[in-house]
């Protein structure tokens, strides 16, 4: 009789078959899978190492690792993912939420009180590809009196971010619309007009594509990911049709490529309605966010 999986046994065979397969982080990930799978936290799986494992959760954890080991994100796997302390549903129709966004997100709320207005207007937000609603609904719950209002071109990818919202109870704080990039003639018709508007667009040249991780590569959206021959084709667009739905004073905050911030300086400085700010480096010292303020209109 052989001797029963117990959950140390058990991860440090996973850690192993993970290293033979080229998985990153190896040992991480699966403790990640295996807490998963017995629904306890990590530090569980080490205060009761000698748990033996059943024969039908080995099953499904021999599914988990083979879906891994194959390269499959751990996030989709999981099917969730934390961005910004709060936890966020994610499936492949849907970017995972990264670290470098939350610095977006951290330089959003920095802004808000230079931009709150008192009276009926509120502090307005447009939240331009949200995917998983990660962006709009972080700031939501940060900033209650905002009225955000989130876009992407798929269907999908709204569903996710709208259970997203409805988990965190923000729901009636934001309106999703199904829209590529943004819905202009009828924010237009509407005299709709932003405090600020921020988005994670695809910004990654599509011949860089092919170079990028496996996990990436085949299994998040291509859309979200490919910026075009210069990886600016998106940024582009919303550089040209966003300065006149931003109201005098509001900011444009975009992530953006590590090494794109002159590139988009010099797009920023085409634009006679916008003043580039300059760009927020990552934790890493890379170009992230760029920052543009709309000019005050003048009096004559």
């Amino acid at each position: 009789m052989s001797e029963p999986w117990t959950t140390l046994k058990l991860i440090q065979w996973t850690k192993g078959y993970f290293e033979k397969a080229g998985v990153p982080n190896p040992r991480l990930d699966a403790e990640l899978l295996l807490a998963h799978l017995l629904k306890c936290k990590r530090i569980d799986l080490y205060t009761n190492h000698e748990r033996t494992i059943a024969e039908k959760d080995l099953a499904k954890f021999k599914e988990l690792i083979q879906r891994r080991s194959k390269r499959e994100p751990l996030q989709y796997i999981i099917g969730e993912t934390e961005f910004y302390g709060l936890k966020f549903k994610v499936t492949p129709e849907v970017l995972i939420p990264r670290p470098e966004t939350e610095l977006l997100v951290e330089e959003a709320i920095a802004y808000y009180p230079t931009l709150k207005k008192g009276g009926e207007g509120g502090f307005s937000v447009l939240d331009i590809g949200t995917g998983s609603g990660c962006i709009a609904i972080t700031l939501a719950k940060n900033l209650p009196e905002a009225k955000i209002t989130a876009t992407d071109s798929s269907k999908e990818a709204l569903e996710i971010a709208k259970e997203n919202a409805r988990r965190h109870e923000v729901d009636r704080q934001i309106e999703f619309l199904l829209s590529d990039i943004a819905p202009w003639r009828v924010f237009e018709a509407e005299g709709r007009r932003f405090d600020l508007i921020v988005s994670n667009p695809p910004y990654i040249p599509s011949r860089e594509l092919e170079s990028l991780q496996p996990e990436v590569r085949d299994f998040e959206p291509r859309k979200a990911l490919d910026g075009g021959n210069d990886g600016l084709q998106t940024i582009r667009q919303i550089l040209t049709e966003t300065p006149r739905f931003l109201n005098d004073g509001a900011y444009l905050l975009l992530e953006i490529g590590e090494d794109q911030g002159k590139a988009i300086a010099n797009l920023i400085h085409e634009q006679t309605s916008l003043d580039f700010q300059g760009v927020k480096k990552d934790l890493s010292g890379h170009d992230r966010i760029s920052v543009a303020k709309k000019l005050q209109k003048p009096l004559c």
